[in-house]
């Protein structure tokens, strides 16, 4: 940020006792290291804790507890996604209370795709007491920034060594990072420096370059949940050449790759649902990008179509069916339920599929008409205030602003490509970052209209 609106922000909320804001600090610290740690280390991170309390949590609580203590409550429901966000999460409650005596703790971890907005709420008290603290959050993502090529071993370790990799908490390596994962914040951190908050070495470059790589070989949905919010980035932000020369460059190197694969090698399609099992190879990313639009090898068709064929039965369950209003509730399994219990991955030692691979999906069938509409006008209102906001701060000259707003956005609207595709949402490491950004997203716009009325004020 500039140093006036640095200056700026610093100053446009003060309120609350020295105590109070250091108690605050403490947290937003305490939270910066989870994600850091879900980010670095993926589901392994997840499983430190004390069950059934893990990271998440243990976070989640304590940061109700600051939350509480920020006196921000009335003012963080100020804004109309964050009405709808409390409307989404009564409904889901209400379809969860029912049968938590029948699943238990099922019903609380099958909430949580919704349950944990809480943390958004956490994030805007954050800012509201102290709005220097948007900064602080910039700050500690440029530390981020700084340790992504771990992101890079940790992919390579998961993908190739994952079997040897120590199991210290629960049933998964101690470090497993998923291509979702790590597309998320690839995206993430391609916005951060094209936008200028940071600079980056040619190494970093690289290492960025390589871990899109293994993303595209293994996942289209991460794929695309990388390319359309870094093409979205260079189009806003006027970068045509760039983004031209990026295009010409890698068709040039995937056309010279692929002439080497068919000089020198064979390329066999993988026929297993592992996507860890994908070859890292031009042609598996090319096979991957055709598939996108509908043209898909065996592997890759059948993939999709046992997704077709699971969202047809929740379509024909609710939509057209007999839960049309309530869903089925949060706690059934929901794979078991429709027959896709046994579609996990054949090596894979992880607790069993409970969800479909779609975030919609999964509301749709668990939450019912009611709740995939109350869904879609959370993130219709929350895209659409950050891009008016991000319009509003150009036409008046603020353009740190709205990069601002363009990082968030683009960093959020990546998960939601990503929960498109998978499951996503329905747990912590991505789940959490999540909604620490709508939080971030809609404290940052409640700080930016304080910060232009008293420029308006002030001519």
């Amino acid at each position: 940020m500039e140093p006036d609106t640095q200056r700026t922000m610093t100053d446009t909320f003060k309120t609350g006792s020295r105590g109070a804001l250091s108690e605050g600090d403490r947290y937003l610290a305490f939270l910066a290291i989870v994600l850091l740690g879900y980010a670095l280390m993926g589901k392994g991170f997840a499983y430190l804790g004390f069950p059934p309390l893990y990271m998440g949590e243990i976070a989640f609580l304590t940061g109700i507890v600051v939350f509480l203590r920020t006196g921000a409550l009335v003012g963080a429901l100020a804004t109309l996604p964050a009405l709808m966000l409390v409307a989404l999460m009564a409904w889901v409650l209400a379809r969860t209370f029912p049968f938590f005596g029948l699943y238990g703790f099922d019903s609380l971890r099958d909430s949580a795709i919704v349950m944990y907005g809480g943390f958004a709420f956490i994030v805007i008290g954050l800012l509201l007491e102290d709005a220097s603290r948007i900064n602080t959050l910039l700050r500690y993502y440029g530390i981020m920034l700084a340790s992504f090529p771990a992101i890079f071993v940790g992919i390579l370790l998961t993908k190739y060594w994952g079997n040897y990799i120590p199991r210290l908490y629960g049933p998964v390596p101690i470090v497993e990072i998923g291509a979702t994962m790590a597309g998320t914040h690839l995206a993430g951190a391609m916005v951060f420096v094209l936008i200028g908050y940071r600079k980056v070495s040619f190494l970093w470059v690289f290492v960025w370059l390589a871990t899109l790589a293994l993303v595209s070989a293994t996942n289209r949905g991460a794929t695309l949940a990388v390319i359309v919010p870094v093409t979205i980035t260079m189009l806003v932000l006027g970068r045509y050449r760039l983004l031209l020369t990026t295009v010409v460059a890698a068709v040039s190197i995937f056309a010279a790759l692929l002439a080497l694969e068919a000089t020198f090698g064979e390329y066999e399609e993988n026929d297993s649902r592992d996507s860890w099992a994908r070859p890292v190879s031009a042609h598996q990313i090319v096979d991957n990008a055709k598939s996108i639009i509908g043209q898909s090898g065996q592997q890759r068709e059948g993939t999709t179509r046992w997704r077709l064929n699971w969202w047809d039965i929740i379509i024909n369950d609710t939509i057209h069916g007999p839960n049309f209003w309530t869903g089925r509730g949060f706690g059934i399994n929901l794979a078991d339920a429709d027959g896709f219990g046994g579609t996990g991955h054949p090596r894979n030692p992880h607790p069993p599929l409970r969800s479909p691979h779609n975030a919609h999906m999964t509301l749709l069938a668990r939450a019912g008409i009611p709740g995939v509409v109350l869904w879609a006008l959370v993130l219709v209102s929350w895209f659409g205030m950050l891009m008016r906001a991000m319009l509003t701060a150009r036409a008046r000259g603020h353009k740190d602003w709205a990069n601002l707003f363009l990082f968030i956005g683009c960093y959020a609207a990546a998960i939601v490509i990503n929960a498109t595709f998978d499951v996503v949402l329905e747990g912590p490491m991505q789940g959490i970052w999540f909604w620490c950004l709508f939080g971030f997203g809609i404290g940052s716009v409640m700080v930016y209209r304080v910060y232009g009325a008293a420029e308006r004020n002030a001519v």
